[in-house]
């Protein structure tokens, strides 16, 4: 009897004829999905940050308005500034003041009015328009 030979097929080779893919399914690539974010491809997460854990939302096709706020006492004091600077109109005994031209569409009601203001403004709380009528002014909403 004759003694057998070993094969030499595939002999160093790392694929054993497969090629690159090799009859995987998601091996040979660390898992399917984003398998070993905090493990073995931990240096993929710091590269690309954005695909890190958890929910990412949605994209608003109707986003908010920024709300720009001001309280009444602190418009209330600034007054005689704003009609040095001509953005605020003085004729008499009322100031006539249009919040927009500030950039400020909110008008609160926090502190005290000792002036009578006409203010115009987009948006008001129920305690401003009060206590700015109380003083003999009006908010108009525009």
């Amino acid at each position: 009897m004759m003694a057998s030979r070993k094969s030499r097929k595939m002999r160093g080779s790392n694929t054993c004829g497969h090629g690159i893919k090799g009859r995987r399914g998601k091996g040979r690539k660390g898992g399917k999905g984003l398998p070993g974010i905090g493990k073995h491809h931990w240096s993929y997460a710091i590269k690309h940050p954005e695909y890190l854990w958890g929910n990412h939302g949605f994209t608003s096709h109707h986003p908010k308005e920024e709300i720009n706020a001001i309280n009444i006492g602190e418009l209330s004091e600034r007054m005689d500034d704003l009609v040095e600077k001509k953005l605020a109109l003085y004729d008499g005994d009322k100031y006539e003041v249009d919040l927009s031209i500030l950039g400020v569409n909110k008008l609160l009601g926090k502190g005290k009015v000792n002036k009578k203001i006409v203010v115009k403004v987009k948006y008001a709380s129920k305690i401003a328009v009060e206590k700015i009528q109380e003083a003999g002014g009006e908010v108009i909403n525009a």
